[in-house]
């Protein structure tokens, strides 16, 4: 196949670390971009060395020259882009989280299913190094059989580089919608993450909360997995007050992955604010630590990138496709819920025709069944391996 002809479309900070892969890459190049104002758009095909720029995506699609496309564009625009997109038969890696509500990621993969082309969620928190590293090491039995993961996000008021006042325009209304920019924009990469690292998530339980009535901060979101006695959490937190030592947003976050015979952290992400080696590995006996990996925020999205392309060569499966982000903004959706009703939420319910009744039947038949192990014996428990 010939080098790939990708186009942008949407130019806001975020495509700075999208453009990462393509650097010096012999098998795709950044071939347009596309915005509303022809200054940036000038701007960054300069920059890039791409090809061509539109001022209309429209014109973009149209374009025979163009392969495939990246659309960074706000959440509520993906829909009509992917459409668009796959009508025109373009490879598409689309912004997370891929839409709004379920109905709309219905179509959205209705209309991909109908293309042969590669579709794909970009999620670079899954690609990121570290947690490469540290899912390879779950998965290898290093600590045992995982039972918790704890996740620490950390925002400031300050600090990072310079965002452009219309992103904060649209992150804002996304939030009046009740879509917060912390707990449904920067969530779905926890979310993703949870389950990258541990598997499927059965139920949440979520307090979202507001110190200035705009930021989704301070919030606790709980959930239990599906497989296994796992748990997992997260917590939101936002010091109005302090600078946030980070080249990228004013925010931070940090991992704590325990199994039954260990425990790995992955100390940093998006900032600095933690300073030393970037993974830790507690082995039962004594601490072991990693400071020779990449752990430079930017990684993940460069490696994101490269999965992309490798899928449309055929050598990789594009990671997240439509359906597993499907299942994360399911995961979003449910905390929201959670939140606003006050109550533990199931994930499969929100695919259910009677939500309602679906988690109350849930509820019922499990409070029956704790009761019935109850009714066990101490001996019947010890050969069941729940008492020493």
């Amino acid at each position: 196949m010939d080098k790939i002809n990708v186009g942008f479309i949407g130019l806001g900070r975020i495509s700075d670390l999208h453009a990462l892969g393509y650097r010096d890459n012999p098998e795709a190049r950044i071939y347009g971009v596309s915005t509303r104002t022809e200054e940036t758009a000038r701007q960054k095909q300069a920059e890039w060395g791409a090809e061509k720029y539109y001022l209309d995506y429209h014109d973009m699609l149209a374009d025979p020259n163009i392969d495939a496309v990246e659309i960074l564009t706000p959440q509520k625009l993906h829909e009509p882009m992917v459409l668009e997109a796959a009508a025109a038969g373009k490879h598409i890696m689309v912004q997370k989280p891929m839409t709004i509500d379920l109905p709309s990621a219905n179509r959205m993969l209705t209309a991909v299913a109908a293309s042969d082309r590669v579709y794909k969620v970009i999620e670079n928190y899954i690609f990121y190094p570290p947690l490469q590293r540290a899912k390879a090491m779950i998965d290898n039995g290093v600590i045992g059989d995982p039972i918790n993961l704890r996740i620490k996000f950390i925002s400031g008021s300050s600090g990072g580089w310079e965002i452009d006042p219309r992103t904060w325009e649209w992150r804002l209304q996304e939030n009046i919608e009740g879509r917060g920019m912390q707990t449904f924009d920067h969530g779905h990469h926890m979310w993703c993450l949870a389950w990258y690292l541990l598997g499927e998530i059965d139920r949440v339980f979520a307090w979202i909360d507001s110190a200035d009535g705009i930021v989704d901060c301070p919030a606790n979101i709980i959930w239990k997995y599906k497989d296994g006695i796992r748990y997992g959490s997260c917590d939101y937190t936002h010091c109005w007050d302090m600078n946030m030592p980070s080249k990228y947003y004013a925010n931070d976050e940090w991992f704590e992955i325990t199994g039954s015979r260990g425990i790995i952290l992955v100390n940093r992400a998006t900032g600095n604010l933690k300073s030393g080696p970037v993974l830790s590995h507690f082995d039962g006996s004594r601490w072991n630590h990693f400071d020779n990996l990449d752990s430079d925020w930017a990684a993940g999205f460069r490696n994101a990138t490269h999965n992309f392309i490798a899928a449309i060569h055929g050598r990789e499966e594009p990671l997240l496709n439509g359906e597993q982000a499907r299942d994360i903004l399911k995961i979003a959706l449910a905390i929201i819920r959670s939140s606003n009703e006050r109550r533990e939420v199931f994930i499969d319910e929100l695919d259910q025709e009677e939500p309602e009744r679906y988690a109350r039947e849930r509820r019922q038949r499990e409070i029956g069944e704790t009761n019935g192990r109850k009714g066990l014996t101490i001996e019947e428990l010890k050969q069941r391996g729940r008492i020493l």
